[in-house]
């Protein structure tokens, strides 16, 4: 077998004398090369061939061989391979199968205990070609591929439940359009039968005498309803004691001075009651009080420093006033005590009571028509300033609406009972507050804890 020069690790053969030069040189140095071993030094004259490695399956020209040795750590942490097979056996770093020699003389080593035995062959390692650059992924195979796609197909179980959710939904839809005339029968026979009930109740109301209230049906028109006396008119909300008056202030003329002259008053409270006043009076030039002093109506005002204040006026001002003349003074009255007293003050505005039927019939200036209306405008006002309307022409009128025969003194003022009843009318009439001192059977009353 001829023999290409080449050995099959791809290394250059190593230069080997001819048999008659390598006998000639050993004779010339007095030894024989055949003495020992013929066949031994005949194997000294053969090229050193590595075992042959068969070719992998497939397998790129470029694959490093398995006994080549595997690239190392570079200084920055990146493999540095050498570029070809002939680099790696000059670094050293290519293993080959080539059996080893004497490292004496360079002869093999006999046979026996320190014969050289030859690496087992190992199967090459691919290495990455270089159109492979690191970041550039290797192709895959057939089943490689396959495996990945069938990895990344969506499952089963979400393609169902997507199926199972648009059957619900079109099932639901079904059943909303078949129940939907049932449905829509059942709310035009609720809304009819509603209907009847409210007008029933309008109808029932009006024939007591009522005022309807509510919310709008369907069909009606909406309307205001403006505030009246009646509606505006503070409830009464138990009994208070006397000393709930203690930080009160009653304004007006003489009917309230009334309070101060007769036992049966409200001694603890606070005056500022002048004869023959009107608002505008209280704005304007200077009053008498009781004990005949000339004084300004506000100065007496302010010192007091009421946190309750009742008001009475209108009585004077019908005999000199027009309606609207008084309403404009008494709402100007009105909009200063609320500038000069103090925030939180709560005032209560009381409306002007009745007379006799005598007075009625003699004097048109204090008809029972024009008090009743003015009695409204005075609710109203108090409505719109979140103000306390007290009706004491109810608490003191009779069954005819003129004022009591029992309680009077002359045709307008009150006598002693008269301002009894208007005091008990004052202590069961009061805003509610938690402070205010309820007695014992009132709804508000609160037991005090031992």
């Amino acid at each position: 077998m001829e023999d290409s020069g080449i050995n099959r690790t791809g290394a250059p053969p190593q230069e080997t004398a001819a048999p008659e030069h390598a006998a000639a040189q050993s004779s010339a140095n007095g030894a024989n090369p055949f003495a020992q071993n013929p066949s031994q030094a005949a194997k000294q004259v053969q090229p050193a061939r590595g075992r042959p490695v068969p070719p992998r399956r497939n397998a790129p020209q470029h694959a490093r061989p398995r006994n080549a040795k595997k690239p190392m750590h570079g200084l920055f942490g990146k493999k540095t391979a050498p570029k070809n097979a002939d680099a790696a056996r000059q670094s050293g770093r290519m293993r080959t199968n080539m059996p080893r020699t004497d490292a004496a003389n360079g002869q093999n080593a006999p046979n026996g205990a320190n014969a050289a035995r030859p690496d087992t062959p190992r199967r090459p390692v691919h290495t990455q070609p270089p159109s492979e650059e690191r970041g550039v992924p290797r192709s895959r195979t057939g089943a490689q591929a396959g495996r990945k796609k069938r990895r990344r197909a969506p499952g089963g179980g979400l393609f169902f439940g997507c199926v199972a959710a648009a059957i619900l939904t079109i099932s639901a839809g079904i059943t909303a359009l078949i129940e939907a005339p049932e449905r829509r029968a059942q709310a035009e026979s609720l809304a009819a039968l509603s209907q009847a009930q409210q007008e029933q109740q309008q109808a029932e109301s009006a024939a007591a005498g009522e005022i309807p209230y509510g919310p709008l049906m369907p069909g009606e028109d909406a309307a205001y309803t403006q505030p009246t006396a009646a509606l505006v008119a503070l409830p009464a909300d138990g009994r208070v004691d006397m000393k709930y008056f203690d930080d009160a202030l009653f304004i007006g003329d003489s009917l309230t001075r009334g309070f101060q002259e007769y036992k049966s008053g409200i001694e603890n409270a606070k005056y500022a009651a002048y004869i023959g006043v009107g608002p505008k009076q209280f704005m304007e030039g200077l009053v008498e009080n009781i004990k005949g002093e000339q004084v300004a109506a506000m100065d007496e005002i302010r010192a007091a420093q009421a946190k309750k204040v009742y008001i009475l006026l209108g009585t004077n001002s019908m005999a000199t006033l027009s309606d609207e003349a008084f309403l404009k003074y008494y709402t100007d009255f009105l909009r200063c005590l609320k500038e000069e007293l103090a925030p939180g003050t709560i005032f209560y505005l009381q409306g002007i009571p009745p007379v006799t039927a005598e007075k009625f019939e003699s004097d048109d200036n204090f008809s029972q028509e024009r008090i009743k209306n003015l009695n409204e405008s005075i609710a109203k006002i108090a409505y719109e300033n979140d103000f306390h309307y007290l009706d004491l022409y109810g608490a003191l009128a009779d069954e005819n609406g003129n004022l009591r025969q029992d309680i009077a003194s002359g045709s307008i003022h009150l006598n002693d009972r008269g301002y009894n009843v208007w005091r008990e009318y004052l202590i069961t009439h009061t805003v509610y507050s938690p402070d205010n001192p309820y007695l014992p059977g009132s709804p508000r009353y609160i037991r005090p804890e031992e």
